[in-house]
């Protein structure tokens, strides 16, 4: 049985003997007389033989061991010593670009006709993107044409595909790996070798060499010769007839065979299939083998095929002109018929169909596509025309009003037709007309491989009708912006039959005006769009400006003026059925009730009460409390106002009108009490449900209980206190949802808790550190929807309707203090925010973001992340080694009075939760210890101590850390406030007034 070698697989190293000269010259700036490699100026590698294709400029190319880009390189570390070069695809040349060397050699500046030669090379990836595979082509040119095939390869997986060979990077970076190319060379002359990558990346090549291997495979000759002759006649134009695909080739044993990209178009036997519409197109791979030695040798060669189809392609592919026998609108979607073809587009979003000038005038109607994300999606079914398309056109009329401001920001497509619907994730080509640089791009990936594109570059006008087209004949693309010609490239190669089809698609499937195929990109907003169309032909400059391609109707000069004036005389003309339904809709036509004070379900019409052409449908800001079809929940705690909004439409005009109803609170569920909420950890159940002792009993969860817990402090003595504990890890306690929905309904509030936290706390400076949380969303980073927070990092409170961009804050900028218990107490009253430490105010300010203006979103009820200990920043810290007792929740702003003597009576609470920790911490093993024998008592005006026997060390802060000098330590005069005393070991606070 023969051996057939299409490639091998190995590693390979070749060792240069005396009758194995390397034939390359230099490849490495190597002077061999003076045995010195060139340095400084000079010695650029362009300058040695190196060149790009795409040309750019020589500053691809820098000086040896200098910085970026291309250049040689000494000694690099991570190497075996000697000269590499890095080679690169990230930055000035990307990986759409090539580096090419001459295959220079000692004694002639040619190869020879007839010998077969190795080329072996080590290459590694260095740093920068991910590890490419690299592709390598000998050509006879330095712009890559005149391809020969390899013969062979060698190298960790290796490859020989089609004309080129592909050599895979190790992914360990500076890992070097040596593979080699034999290739034979047909005639006489120059050679080059290409280098390319898949991927951006920084590359390292080193230990270039060309080996003569003779006129051992001078037999192969005629496998070149017959690769380079086979022919399948004249497929410029599309054929409709079969076609003779030979077998063999020559008289010296040349076989053939053939693969087709597309058999239902033309199979392996050459039998055509013609399609039914459009034209197809299939690639057919020729396969040439010839044995020599026992050994089988492949070439390909690949023909590009186009099938007419059974019924004359149609040069008019398609039109969307908006004219009002097209449109259709049912159940508040709106569709546009196509009339070229009968493609049936849909009308998404924000978009609506929008009428210029009056009646008895000239009136047109146009695509608006709104300040959103409006846009016409054109279908599926064009995209198979897409499919078909070499020469073509693609145009139509725009108008972008003159206060839109995003014109220059990536995307404002005018048209997309894609393969995929996320150009950046998923490249898998597309056509694009970009009204930001007034140019088309056909690509078979995405902008920074295998893209094309000719335009102006430069901003679309504003205020003012335009008209954008591109035409493509043969390789020549242009771009004519009202009518005239701004761009052209000999060099659009990238057809839309020969670049777009994929395996698996019979067609582009994301069709759209006014959206771009990159998720981030923007959305063509705040702009007008009229007759676009898609033709099969490439329109000449005089159908364009002056004559028209459509029989009866003018070019585009003519008609450009025909808008302006429709414009001028009303630019946005309402049909007066429209009008009569918007000024006949009230709420009083949707409820039984005397007002917008909604109890039971509404009665939405989905039709004109006036006229029933007219279509209206609903949309509603919380479904939770009034859905679209008007059926009514009333909420809990709280009434709700919805924002309810009737859309009407008719022949693709939409109109607009927004109602406030507020759904009243369920019976019996309002509260009595201004107190909300109090979590004060003393119901407990299951170690981890926590329920609230206020009118509601909400229940909270610890969260991660296997480092925070509930946990009891104190004695019989001092009194016992049960405390959230929050460990040392990411524990928390979740206070439930509904506790949310009083969040949407608040103005005047406070907010308190107490805590201590623990001494050995090392990361209480840190982002995070919040004691309190109350979010729309728990990644706030990625779903920026609004929060209200307080952090110990700095004795903050913070309000925010989506991210940092937006907080309003009321900050003491200080930390909390550490190793005893503290009060934190924020209040609104009106647009003043206060925060209280230890019961005494330390920082005002004005805050004129309310809780419930600021907080409430669509959909929901109330803040779904509501914590203790935890933030809704996910990379922030929790609020470790820290013990929480006691947060409330009122629906008012306690006085200063409530807060320290009262309600709260933070003072005394303060002294009581010290004493009982200081009894007995809680923790696991903890014994008990006696009550101190000192006694701290405030009178007016000082601090008396009692139990003193003299020598003990006594000191005074007050809550912001400051010392005070204590010369008689059984009476302290002080100015009234909340001070922290210290005598030995024992620590209270006390408040002087």
């Amino acid at each position: 049985m023969k051996k057939i070698l299409t490639f091998i697989v190995v590693s390979f190293c070749m060792i240069l003997t005396s009758n194995a000269q390397n034939l390359i010259d230099f490849w490495n700036g190597y002077t061999a007389s003076t045995a010195t490699y060139a340095t400084g100026e000079g010695s650029q590698a362009n300058k040695w033989g190196w060149s790009t294709n795409p040309a750019t400029a020589v500053t691809n190319w820098n000086t040896a061991n200098g910085s970026g880009n291309i250049r040689y390189m000494d000694n690099v570390s991570g190497y075996d010593a000697g000269r590499l070069m890095y080679i690169r695809w990230d930055g000035v040349v990307s990986t759409s670009g090539k580096y090419y060397l001459k295959l220079d050699t000692i004694n002639t500046t040619k190869l020879t006709a007839g010998h077969a030669y190795t080329f072996t090379w080590s290459y590694a990836w260095n740093s920068n993107g991910s590890a490419p595979t690299i592709t390598t082509t000998v050509c006879t040119a330095r712009d890559g044409s005149g391809a020969i095939a390899p013969l062979e390869v060698t190298g960790t997986n290796a490859a020989i595909s089609g004309t080129s060979a592909t050599f895979p990077l190790s992914t360990t970076a500076k890992s070097m790996t040596t593979g080699s190319l034999t290739f034979l060379a047909s005639k006489d002359g120059d050679y080059y070798i290409s280098f390319g990558a898949n991927t951006a990346s920084l590359c390292a090549i080193r230990d270039l060499s060309l080996v003569d291997k003779g006129t051992d495979y001078a037999a192969l000759a005629e496998l070149q010769k017959q690769t380079d002759a086979l022919t399948l006649g004249d497929l410029s134009k599309p054929i409709s007839s079969n076609l003779t695909l030979p077998t063999t080739a020559g008289t010296q044993g040349v076989t053939i065979k053939w693969a087709s990209s597309n058999n239902a178009v033309v199979d392996t036997f050459g039998v055509v299939t013609r399609p039914q519409t459009y034209n197809a197109l299939a690639t057919l791979t020729a396969t040439l083998s010839m044995v020599l030695n026992g050994k089988t040798y492949n070439q390909t060669k690949s023909f590009r095929v186009i099938v007419a189809p059974v019924t004359e392609m149609p040069t008019y592919m398609a039109r969307w002109k908006f004219d009002n026998s097209d449109i259709t609108s049912a159940n508040g979607v709106v569709t546009v018929k196509d009339q070229y073809s009968g493609f049936v587009g849909t009308v998404k979003n924000e978009a609506s169909i929008r009428t210029i000038g009056n009646p008895g005038s000239a009136q047109y109607n146009v695509l608006y596509t709104g300040n959103g994300s409006g846009y016409l999606d054109m279908g599926t079914e064009i995209g198979k025309a897409i499919y078909s398309l070499t020469d073509y056109t693609m145009c139509g009329y725009f108008r972008i009003d003159d206060d839109y401001t995003a014109i220059n920001s990536n995307g404002n497509f005018y048209w997309t037709f894609s393969n995929t619907d996320s150009a950046m994730t998923k490249p898998t080509g597309y056509i694009i007309g970009s009204l930001k640089a007034e140019s088309q791009s056909v690509s078979s990936n995405r902008y920074d491989n295998g893209n094309q594109a000719t335009g102006a570059n430069v901003n679309a006008g504003l205020g003012k009708w335009h008209h954008f087209a591109y035409t493509q004949s043969g390789n020549t693309g242009t771009v004519y912006i009202d009518g005239v010609q701004v761009a052209q490239s000999t060099t659009m190669t990238n057809l839309p039959a020969t670049t777009l089809p994929k395996a698996g698609l019979t067609g582009t499937l994301y069709n759209w005006l006014g959206r771009s195929n990159y998720v981030a990109d923007s959305y063509l907003r705040k702009t007008m769009l009229y007759d676009f169309q898609v033709l099969s032909t490439a329109l000449t400059p005089d159908d364009i400006a002056v004559t028209g391609w459509n029989e009866g109707e003018e070019g585009v000069i003519s008609t450009l003026g025909n808008l302006e004036a429709a414009y001028a005389e009303n630019p946005n003309y309402v049909n007066t059925d429209l009008n009569d339904e918007l000024a006949n809709l009230t709420f009083a036509k949707l409820t039984s009730e005397d007002s917008a004070q909604v109890t039971t379900n509404l009665t939405l019409p989905t039709a004109g009460l006036l006229h029933n052409n007219v279509t209206i449908t609903w949309s509603t800001s919380n479904d939770k409390v009034i859905t679209a079809a008007g059926q009514v929940t009333r909420p809990d705690y709280y009434p709700y106002t919805v924002t309810l909004t009737a859309n009407l439409s008719l022949n693709g005009q939409k109109v607009s009108k927004v109602f406030h109803p507020t759904v009243l609170v369920k019976p019996g569920t309002q509260f009595a009490n201004d107190l909300l909420v109090k979590y004060d950890f003393a119901n407990v159940t299951n170690d981890t449900i926590v329920t609230d002792a206020a009118e509601k009993h909400f229940t909270g969860v610890v969260k991660n209980a296997s480092y925070a817990g509930i946990r009891t402090i104190g004695t019989a003595e001092t009194g016992t206190y049960k405390v959230l504990a929050l460990g040392d890890s990411i524990g928390y306690f979740d206070m439930g949802a509904e506790v949310g929905k009083l969040m949407y309904h608040l103005n005047d509030y406070t907010m308190t808790a107490y805590y201590r936290i623990d001494n050995t706390y090392a990361n209480l400076t840190k982002a995070g550190n919040f004691i309190w949380n109350f979010s729309n969303s728990k990644d706030i980073i990625n779903n920026p929807t609004g929060y209200l927070i307080a952090s110990l990092r700095s004795q903050v409170q913070t309000l925010s309707s989506s991210n940092w961009n937006s907080e309003q804050s009321v900050t003491f900028a200080t930390a909390a203090l550490m190793g005893s218990w503290h009060n934190f107490t924020y209040t609104q009253s009106g647009t003043t925010g206060t925060i209280y430490v230890d019961g005494m105010p330390v920082a005002t300010a004005a805050v004129t973001n309310l809780l419930s203006t600021t907080l409430p979103k669509d959909g929901v009820l109330g803040t779904l992340y509501n914590w203790i200990g935890r933030s809704c920043y996910t990379g922030d810290v929790y609020l470790r080694k820290t013990m929480v007792y006691d947060f409330r929740l009122y629906r008012k702003a306690l006085s200063a009075e409530e807060i320290m003597t009262t309600d709260l009576n933070v003072g005394n609470t303060i002294s009581l939760l010290d004493a009982a920790y200081n009894a007995n911490s809680g923790a696991a093993g903890v014994s008990q210890v006696k009550a101190s024998q000192y006694q701290v008592i405030a009178t007016e005006g000082a601090i008396k101590i009692t139990g003193l026997a003299g020598g003990e060390k006594v000191s005074v802060f007050d809550v912001t850390g400051r010392q005070f000098q204590v010369t008689n330590p059984s009476v302290i005069a002080l100015t009234p406030g909340m001070y922290i005393v210290k005598v030995n070991g024992f620590v209270t606070k006390v408040v002087v007034k």
